[in-house]
């Protein structure tokens, strides 16, 4: 009778064993269920248009024509087909409602100031995850405390001492003395940050046609992804000038890009090709490789 309670007892453990090992392989195969389609999910997620509003409506006309200039942001964002955007003509008064369910914001605006409630929703916006990438006329005026004076940018008669968090959405100031550029000609802009997933596997030189923009103060914490050198011969500093940074603010990613005169200037493919990846990148944290 031992003998049949021992054969009895390893029979038991026999069946348990078995039964652990079948537990063992449904544990793995539901967990690889699991990430086969967390999986599937983040790539439908990458697959899907990245939503960005263009926050526009007004410029320094003649200086800067928004209408032409946003058709062709909007056009160069939708063709590629990695976006869903919109624009938003009459900024002031939008809410921190109206700007949920996008991923960045796309300012292409120089005006008068939005009012504290547009502003803030603005600034929680960001601070909370949200991209925001800044163009070419957006770099002097109102928003910096600034007024025009007999067509020159000044500091405001007022004391108005502007948005308060802008220099740094921006990640630069620009003094009224030094605000300026040279004459507007066809210049190489080179990446300098060639390790950044908004530059990583492009050629370093792309092509701009515009008018560069020079004597800007960054502020500490920006990163500088693209230079050209500002030539003397057409009035420039002769020195090399940032072009394309990035910056946090918050948990949020900034990205400025100083051109954009106009839609020959957004013609350029280079151009075209940095202001896709650097909305990209300032929406989702990633950038789709070079197509």
């Amino acid at each position: 009778m031992r003998g049949a309670g021992r054969t009895h007892d390893r029979a038991q453990l026999g069946v348990a064993a078995r039964r652990g090992r079948r537990s063992l392989r449904g544990k793995a195969v539901r967990r690889l269920l699991f990430l086969a389609a967390g999986a599937a999910l983040a790539v439908a997620a990458a697959d899907r248009p990245l939503k960005v509003l263009i926050l526009t409506g007004e410029t320094d006309i003649p200086g800067h024509d928004w209408r032409a200039t946003t058709g062709k942001i909007r056009e160069i964002l939708e063709s590629s087909g990695r976006f869903q955007a919109a624009a938003a003509e009459k900024v002031p008064g939008l809410k921190e409602r109206d700007l949920r369910g996008f991923h960045a914001l796309v300012l292409n605006y120089n005006g008068p100031r939005w009012g504290q409630e547009t502003e803030r929703a603005v600034e929680r916006f960001v601070k909370s995850g949200g991209g925001f990438i800044s163009l070419h006329g957006v770099t002097y005026g109102v928003f910096y405390g600034q007024e025009k004076v007999n067509n020159r940018w000044q500091a405001s008669s007022k004391g108005d001492k502007g948005w308060t968090a802008y220099p740094d959405l921006i990640g630069a100031t620009w003094k009224p003395e030094n605000i300026g550029h040279g004459a507007r000609h066809q210049f190489s802009v080179r990446w300098v940050a060639r390790d950044h997933p908004i530059a990583q596997g492009l050629p370093e030189t792309f092509l701009a046609d515009d008018e560069l923009y020079h004597r800007l103060d960054l502020r500490p914490h920006v990163k500088v992804l693209a230079v050209a050198y500002s030539d003397p011969k057409t009035r420039g500093t002769g020195k090399d000038e940032p072009i394309i940074w990035c910056a946090p603010f918050g948990k949020g990613r900034t990205v400025h890009i100083t051109l954009g005169h106009d839609v020959k200037a957004w013609s350029q493919p280079g151009v075209g090709t940095a202001l896709l990846r650097s909305v990209e990148w300032a929406a989702a944290g990633r950038v789709s490789p070079p197509r």
